[in-house]
């Protein structure tokens, strides 16, 4: 049993892993970006910090807390982390308890059998064969252990830990994407509310418009004409009240799925209106090679690229030949009645099973493997070039819409203006009232954009933030649990 021991030893230490040793991908990424300019910055820190809106960072804590998407992703942690265990398990030495049962017949020749025999044996006189029946009760361990020569268990550790890490980086992608998901529907909920309140506005301005023209009316300065341009125009800003209305459920109830609650359950909490998020004081964006070590996708497809790679190494040592040792101790006793054993039982064995042939089976899953592992390479360097232009997309949308969102405050600056104008030139009686119904449309008209430029200045943050896989630091909770 020591020779043994040492053989064992001797074969782990000669033996070596098949298959490639993994190497991570090198991706060549810009220096900086082509849309550069000053935008708030991702970093790792809670991002929605930057909006200063206490009630969106309640949100989105409530939301890592309480959703369910992210409860599945945590589910798939602890699925691969068993698979693990697994996978280790299959690397040790096991053991099991056994006990049998055999009743055995001897035939033997020569001599006669004397005497009229025990319980469970047969004598046969006149110098004919003999025949004994015995039984034997036996009980004891069996010990198997399957030497990891060639290290095709340990490269299925290897993927099945690159797994395991797959699996926490998508958690992780799920935390930013809930993160920026909560934030643009916050941002939707308070672009309803807000263009609901300048629809509301309108109406009190067009009402005290048509106050007005009652009294002109009456007083023979205004015509029945005007009248009913007055009630039309309030009657058009009336209709769009129940479409800014319907949005803001629909933000509400968004808001619930994602907090992981039923639809309706923010809707006292979210009731008041409150301003469009908006950031306050700018930064520089990262550089495009901290999407590499920050953003959560991409770190989950390079570890299902390094789980692909141990997989050729575990299908290779399919080739090779697999050695097993084996063991058993017990005690054995003839008469199951008899509680003291009258005799021991051990035993020691090494197997070695060589494939030789098996119709190109192995050879082809290795190929198989192979494939995988290019397709995972080449989906790895697809979602880099997407990361960037994510990024690049969310930079240019910023500055872009920072501009329209200039061009629309200095619109409704000058609506304004235009519509005080008209109001006072036909009190005067030098203007019609459709000048005043124009210039009422379109300030409503402006002030309606101006409100949507706002939100899209500040969902293209979020986008921007999203695409550079910040925030999920600050809401993995879980973490210390790997």
């Amino acid at each position: 049993m020591k020779h043994l021991r040492v053989f064992a030893a001797a074969l782990l230490v000669a033996g070596c892993a098949v298959g490639p040793d993994y190497q991570p991908p090198q991706i060549k990424v810009p220096e900086h970006w082509a849309e550069s300019h000053a935008v708030a910055a991702a970093g790792e820190a809670a991002w929605w910090k930057t909006f200063g809106d206490p009630l969106l960072e309640k949100l989105i804590q409530e939301a890592a807390a309480g959703n369910l998407d992210y409860r599945q992703a945590l589910d798939r942690i602890a699925a691969a982390r068993a698979q693990r265990s697994i996978v280790v398990a299959a690397g040790l030495p096991s053991l099991s308890a056994r006990s049998s049962i055999n009743r055995r017949r001897n035939s033997f020749g020569g001599g006669t059998a004397t005497g009229s025999g025990t319980s469970g044996q047969t004598g046969f006189g006149g110098g004919g064969a003999g025949n004994t029946i015995s039984n034997i009760f036996q009980a004891g361990f069996d010990a198997t252990w399957e030497l990891d020569v060639f290290g095709g268990i340990r490269r299925g550790v290897e993927a099945a830990e690159a797994n395991l890490d797959a699996e926490w980086e998508n958690s992780r992608a799920v935390l930013v994407s809930l993160a920026g998901e909560v934030a643009r529907t916050y941002i939707d909920l308070r672009l309803g509310q807000r263009q609901a309140a300048i629809v509301r506005d309108n109406l009190a301005a067009q009402e005290a418009t048509l106050e007005l023209t009652r009294v002109r009316s009456r007083a023979g300065l205004a015509s029945e004409l005007d009248m009913a341009q007055a009630e039309s125009g309030m009657a058009d800003t009336r209709a769009q009240l129940p479409n800014y209305d319907l949005a803001v459920k629909q933000a509400v109830h968004g808001l619930g799925l994602l907090l992981g609650r039923e639809p309706g359950a923010l809707t006292a909490e979210l009731a008041e209106p409150g301003a469009i998020p908006a950031v306050e004081g700018e930064a520089v964006a990262d550089l495009p090679s901290e999407l590499l070590r920050r953003r959560p996708d991409l770190r989950r497809s390079e570890r299902r690229l390094a789980s692909a790679t141990a997989e050729i190494g575990v299908a290779t040592a399919e080739m090779y030949p697999k050695f097993n040792l084996s063991a058993f101790l017990g005690l054995q006793n003839p008469n199951l009645a008899q509680l003291t054993p009258v005799g021991k039982s051990w035993s020691l064995g090494a197997a070695a099973v060589m494939p030789l042939f098996n119709w190109g089976r192995i050879r082809a899953n290795i190929q198989a493997k192979e494939a995988q592992r290019d397709e995972l390479l080449h989906a790895y360097q697809a979602a880099v070039l997407a990361a960037l232009r994510d990024v690049e997309d969310a930079l240019a949308a910023h500055g872009e819409d920072r501009l329209r969102r200039q061009a629309l405050e200095q619109s409704v600056q000058a609506a304004d203006t235009a519509l005080q104008l008209a109001m006072e030139r036909y009190r005067k009686g030098l203007t019609s009232f459709l000048d005043v119904l124009d210039a009422e449309r379109t300030l409503y008209a402006a002030q309606n954009q101006l409100a949507g430029g706002q939100a899209d200045v500040s969902a293209d943050l979020v986008a921007l933030y999203k695409a550079l896989g910040g925030g999920w630091m600050a809401l993995n909770r879980d973490e210390d649990k790997k």
